[in-house]
């Protein structure tokens, strides 16, 4: 009986110290898991908002138009480089100053918008210059804009529904 005892002693000891292994094991996974850092919000991309998107109905038969929208943002800089929509053949951004009583209109590259700042692109000041409209883009219905950004060197896009508006609306 000395011998059975013994045996199972034995094998009693080696269980507890498995399931001691096993205790231990999980309790230094859940230890790691806690001191782990938090994931990084640094990754998140900004988020970006408009509100007041138009396009002006083109006068008569010419083949350009304007139109604005403004753009917020918000986690992030961001800039707005370039536009684009199955309504048009082109779309540019473009600044307006007043020059010795002339108004000049010029091209250009990006608008920058900052963290919690706001972009307005309106008549008579920054706008959207759309080029080589097609057919459907008459005041009352809405056209679909894609506008593309960079923030942080990473590619994003919104795609804005603008009203079409009758020219003084």
């Amino acid at each position: 009986m000395g011998r059975l005892s013994t045996r199972y002693s034995l094998m009693r000891d080696e269980k507890e110290l498995a399931m001691s292994r096993l205790l231990l094991s999980v309790s230094l996974l859940g230890f790691a898991a806690a001191c782990a850092p938090a994931p990084s919000t640094s990754d998140a991309s900004p988020v970006l908002s408009y509100t007041d998107a138009f396009v002006t109905e083109p006068v008569g038969d010419r083949d350009v138009t304007s139109g604005g929208v403004t753009l917020s943002v918000a986690g992030g800089d961001v800039a707005l480089t370039g536009a684009s929509s199955p309504s048009f053949d082109a779309i540019e951004l473009h600044t307006m100053s007043m020059s010795d009583g002339q108004m000049q209109m010029r091209m250009v590259e990006k608008f920058d918008i900052a963290d919690g700042e706001r972009l307005e692109l309106k008549r008579g000041g920054n706008h959207l210059m759309m080029f080589g409209i097609k057919d459907g883009v008459v005041s009352g219905e809405t056209v679909d804009i894609t506008l593309n950004f960079e923030a942080s060197g990473q590619a994003m896009n919104l795609i804005v529904e603008a009203d079409v508006r009758a020219l003084g609306e």
